[in-house]
């Protein structure tokens, strides 16, 4: 049997990596369009694996290459959001199902304190996010199903995105917490019902800060105060 060597993450791999989390997190903005040269000074690297990481980049979704024009960051759409909370909502519904009969004491606390970590994290909208990513990843681990594990690691980024889109809401942090904080009392007791219903609850009024936000941001472009470059 003959195994390549393992490598450490290709430059291409890592600009990826780098743009795509910087496109989440909005250091690069929707709409903006991308230059390899700059890219590549603040990546440090050279251009070539920049230019090799364009294509992985418009695969997934996070940037689009215009004619003429450039390659442009996308933004959101009110259908990314309808698919991913379908997808969300039963998935979500599915691990609470499986982690009450399961669940220990001990891991109720290790949920406690991913809470608690992200109630000291109100002030950074990044750090918040990533922590409730986290938090609903750590869940579905506890459900025992890997599979779900990983479905869950796979919409992890765009979850992200939408996430950040959310916290443009004024007080959606602070109402964040108080859902996921009706969501552990819930499993603290056992109650399945209540815990799908919070859970539900959590991921609609997610979906509706996100569309809020996107609708806002639709008023700004009609009224010329954000340039749409499509």
């Amino acid at each position: 049997m003959n195994l390549s060597k393992v490598k450490q993450l290709s430059l291409k791999q890592q600009a990826f990596e780098s743009i795509k989390n910087a496109i989440i997190d909005q250091t690069i903005v929707p709409g903006q369009i991308l230059f390899e040269r700059q890219l590549s000074e603040m990546l440090g690297i050279s251009r070539t694996p920049v230019r090799e990481s364009i294509p992985l980049l418009e695969m997934e979704g996070w940037v689009t290459s215009v004619p003429r024009k450039g390659t442009f960051v996308c933004d959101i759409s009110e259908k990314d959001v309808e698919e991913v909370i379908q997808i969300r909502r039963a998935i979500e519904v599915l691990v609470v199902e499986l982690l009450i009969p399961v669940i220990s004491d001990s891991e109720i606390e290790n949920i406690e304190k991913l809470y608690g970590t992200q109630a000291e994290l109100t002030e950074d909208k990044n750090k918040f996010i990533l922590t409730d990513k986290d938090f609903h990843i750590y869940l579905a681990e506890l459900s025992g199903n890997r599979r779900l594990a990983q479905l869950m690691g796979t919409l992890s980024d765009q979850l992200r995105w939408f996430g950040v889109r959310a916290l443009n809401t004024p007080n959606r942090n602070e109402q964040t917490l108080k859902e996921h904080a009706l969501l552990i009392n819930a499993i603290k007791n056992r109650d399945v019902e209540r815990a799908k219903q919070a859970v539900l609850n959590h991921i609609e009024h997610t979906r509706d800060a996100i569309v809020k936000n996107l609708k806002i941001i639709k008023i700004c472009q009609k009224g010329g105060g954000l340039e749409n470059p499509y």
